[in-house]
């Protein structure tokens, strides 16, 4: 089931995050972080844990330990999370959001540009698209590595806009969690609440554009060659 509050009629590209968008790991960060936290004293709360989806990780860590980290402090326990988490990622069954793959053939064979834009570390994304095999289909990336200002703050939407020759308000936003849609609806695009990894109701708090299950679930509008997704009329510059 999905359902639209837009306006909006017409799209010239899709943005993507990654976790509980593309590759369905959200359980798997959850896990990390819960492990990871207890390892070191301290006990999050499964709001908390929920909290950490589409944050980046120092701002999590400042949260959980103090803000009066440095910033060596934080990228040392980042390095040490992402190394348990990369643990898993390797050995554990993982596999891409249903109708994901299919979802970007399409665009692709439409001509409508795309591009990822997610909290993860660069080589975090690297891995965790790797896994699913989508890694050749995002050749435009924008990570943590390239921001300075985590979600909610539009600053990753903006950049991946932008390396697409787009202004982000024609750009659609698919996002499966709170920190995500807001940085979606700062950054002035439309945007897809994802029912991955928060409860619906909590979503639609977020007044999305858009509720859908996964990618086997759109609506017209955000399909290829529907009338609301379209390809750019001149090439990006």
């Amino acid at each position: 089931m999905s359902s639209s509050t837009s306006n909006l009629t017409t799209f010239g590209a899709v943005l993507f995050d990654l976790d509980g968008v593309v590759i369905d790991t959200t359980e798997l960060h959850y896990r990390v972080w819960d492990e990871f936290a207890r390892e070191r004293g301290y006990v999050p709360t499964r709001e908390q844990l929920l909290a950490t989806n589409g944050r980046r990780a120092g701002e999590t860590l400042r949260a959980w330990f103090g803000a009066e980290l440095d910033d060596e402090q934080v990228a040392a326990l980042t390095d040490d999370r992402e190394r348990a988490f990369h643990r898993l990622l390797d050995h554990e069954p993982v596999s891409a959001v249903p109708g994901v793959g299919a979802y970007l053939m399409a665009l692709k064979h439409a001509g409508v540009p795309w591009a990822l834009g997610t909290s993860a570390l660069a080589r975090n994304a690297e891995r965790a698209l790797e896994r699913v095999g989508l890694e050749h289909l995002f050749p435009v990336r924008v990570t943590s590595t390239d921001v300075t200002r985590g979600k909610p703050d539009p600053e990753v939407y903006l950049k991946a806009a932008a390396a697409l020759g787009v202004s982000a308000r024609v750009c659609v936003v698919f996002e499966d969690a709170v920190a995500g849609l807001r940085a979606a609806r700062a950054a002035g695009a439309a945007c897809v609440a994802v029912a991955t990894s928060f409860p619906r109701d909590v979503l639609l708090r977020e007044r999305p554009d858009w509720l859908v299950k996964d990618f086997r679930d759109l609506p017209r509008a955000l399909r290829p060659g529907g009338h609301g997704l379209t390809a750019p009329t001149a090439p990006p510059p």
